[in-house]
This record gives structure tokens, sequence and C-alpha cells, in this order.
């Protein structure tokens, strides 16, 4: 299976480009399963990316239960806590994150 980024560097885009939309693509999933599932699930992730007239748009679709990524707090990094600094990373990377939710699936467009 090709990964993300192999797809993103066969299309044209840069090498920074392609490694900052695998590495939303893989925190997206990681909340997915971790989170959505609870670990386990056999659902399918869909991702897609485009070329937006101000960006790349990586569009992210699952059908785990409803989460909008734009209602969870950023967190900073603890000596305390592990973890939770997923959200705050993807939105870091990105120049705009939108949630919707569409019939049974969550679709998390961001835009890089």
């Amino acid at each position: 299976m090709q990964s993300l980024a192999q797809g993103a560097l066969e299309i044209g885009l840069s090498e920074d480009i392609a490694l900052r939309l695998q590495l939303i693509a893989e925190e997206l999933f990681t909340n997915t399963v971790s989170h959505g599932f609870g670990g386990d699930g056999d659902s399918t992730v869909l991702c897609r990316i485009t070329e937006a007239p101000s960006g790349i748009l990586l569009r992210y679709i699952d059908s785990a239960p409803p989460y909008d990524i734009n209602d969870t707090p950023d967190q900073t990094a603890s000596e305390e806590v592990i973890g939770g600094l997923g959200v705050a990373l993807i939105r870091g990377l990105s120049k705009q994150v939108r949630y919707m939710r569409q019939k049974d699936t969550n679709v998390c467009e961001i835009l890089i």
C-alpha cells in the first residue's frame, strides 16, 4: 500500500507538504482508532488530497462517533501527562481546519 506522502510526491507536491500531510493523516487516524473506536474497529477511513486556491486540502473521512476537532482545546506538553498533543499539532501544521458531520461520517478538511 502506498503512503499518503508517496502519493503526494507523485502528484508533484513538495517533500515538506507531503510529509506534513502524512503526519496530519496519521494523527487523525490515531485519534479515530484510539478515541473514536476505543482501540478496535474495522471501519474504513478515507483520505483525499486536492489542490485548493489557497493551498492543499486533505479531506479525511471516518465513521466513528461524532467528533468535531474544533471543539477540542489545545493542550500543552507536560511531564505529568503523556499524549494529548495531536490536535494542537494538526492545528499548528494547518492554515484552516473544518469539520462537518455528513450522515454517519465525520468529515475533516485540513487546508495546508
